[in-house]
């Protein structure tokens, strides 16, 4: 079986701003894992016989990019 890595870089601006609690944004980093998987697992292609997602990782980037 291959395997590929997709990599995601998401910027939020919150309501708060950056005064956002750390149980907001780790709500959000949930979410996020939640679509992401959600979304692998419906990838769908004729030449596609199934497919599993191994791993879903979310965190937050704390440097500035």
């Amino acid at each position: 079986m291959r395997r590929f890595m997709a990599n995601v870089v998401t910027e939020i601006e919150f309501v708060d701003g950056d005064n956002v609690s750390d149980g907001v944004a780790e709500n959000y980093e949930k979410h996020l894992a939640e679509m992401l998987q959600e979304a692998a697992n419906k990838l769908s292609l004729r030449t596609i016989k199934g497919n599993r997602v191994r791993s879903v990782q979310v965190g937050e980037i704390k440097a500035s990019l």
